[in-house]
């Protein structure tokens, strides 16, 4: 569905917050997976081996990460205007046992940005998952109920219900459902919010039961310059790494280093119902 037709529908309701609901849409592409194939050389895959030189392979302790996405930015550039217009993103993820949490540590997971597109020998555990193509649709998203964007902009409860309305029927629209896959937008929180712990993470806040004012003031000016660069939901079947259950895998950097396409700081969360 296109923009125009969204603001459409909002105008259409005679909500009095209508432009400050308008003003919250963002631009998303969600995607799906196709069945297992080879892949084309620096197209966008989920699983298999990442194209990429041996230099860029990350581990940790001499173990390997597994290869979870690559994203070809060359596939996209027509539709977003804030990652890099060519190159390959590669993600990778620790599947070790590290005890009841996620691998969501420096080191534990690495982004990496291949400004070449060329084609380099692969070492280390790359075949985890096998290899799916992926199928964009761009879509149009709002913020979950517990981002700071909603009480910023004073969004009230009969607000969020069409907010929600609307998000339904976008879905049904491209046929996506449930939390999913993802690129850019607002990232579909399984928890009510994804930015106030990217922000945190990136701040340094881990003592968030004991958080003061100061540092909730310095999160809330944060996180709304994060970029969602991919969201992956492993509770689809076709992924099949029973390690994470049915969570969700929120990689998320600053602005301020999208701009300098520095990827060393990307924030990992993840959640599960």
């Amino acid at each position: 569905m296109e923009k125009v037709e969204i603001i459409k529908l909002i105008e259409n309701t005679k909500a009095v917050n209508g432009q400050k609901i308008i003003s919250l849409l963002l631009p998303s592409l969600k995607f799906s997976l196709d069945e297992p194939a080879a892949i084309k050389q620096s197209r966008s895959q989920i699983g298999g081996a990442p194209r990429i030189f041996d230099q860029h392979y990350p581990s940790l302790h001499d173990v390997p990460l597994i290869f979870l996405a690559q994203i070809s930015l060359d596939d996209i550039h027509y539709l977003n205007g804030l990652l890099p217009k060519s190159g390959l993103l590669c993600f990778f993820i620790l599947l070790n046992d590290i005890g009841n949490r996620y691998p969501d540590q420096k080191n534990e997971f690495k982004v990496v940005f291949v400004n070449s597109t060329i084609q380099g020998n692969v070492n280390g555990k790359s075949e985890e998952i096998p290899a799916f193509s992926i199928s964009f649709v761009e879509q149009y998203t709002f913020p979950c109920y517990q981002e700071n964007l909603i009480v910023k902009n004073n969004i009230s409860d009969e607000d969020l219900f069409l907010m929600e309305s609307l998000e339904m029927e976008l879905q049904s629209a491209s046929a996506l459902t449930d939390i999913g896959h993802q690129i850019l937008g607002h990232p579909n929180a399984v928890q009510g919010t994804v930015r106030f712990w990217w922000a945190a993470k990136y701040l340094g806040i881990d003592h968030i039961d004991a958080i003061t004012q100061e540092q909730m003031d310095r999160i809330n000016r944060e996180e709304d310059q994060f970029v969602l660069l991919l969201q992956l939901d492993f509770s689809d079947p076709k992924i099949g790494i029973e390690h994470f259950g049915d969570s969700v895998a929120y990689f998320g950097i600053h602005e301020e280093d999208l701009a300098k396409e520095n990827f060393d700081n990307v924030i990992l969360v993840m959640q599960n119902t």
